[in-house]
């Protein structure tokens, strides 16, 4: 067996974690506070019912290392990632 093809699995590896790499690495770079803050502001209006506004909305930054923005819509709290998921969200009434 020529030795190329020992490698070639290991190649394959490299280049399936670095597509990867690259692939999370674009979604973080590509959101914007704006479209996380957004995001957060219209499941508000999904939550809340008629009373909600999109306007009771501010963010501010996270104090978590593994958090970057809190959203506070009125009760709510919505804890979002650096992709612009929702990680933790603290609503009137909820259980945790």
């Amino acid at each position: 067996m020529p030795r190329r093809l020992i490698f070639l699995p290991v190649l394959a590896l490299v280049a399936v974690v670095a597509g990867i790499g690259l692939m999370l690495g674009g979604r973080a770079v590509t959101t914007t506070e704006t479209q996380a803050i957004e995001r957060m502001a219209a499941r508000y209006l999904a939550e809340a019912g008629a009373e909600a506004a999109r306007s009771d909305c501010a963010a501010r930054p996270a104090m978590s290392d593994n958090l970057w923005l809190v959203v506070a819509c009125g009760d709510y709290e919505y804890f979002v990632d650096a992709y612009g998921r929702l990680v933790h969200r603290n609503a009137p009434g909820a259980t945790s």
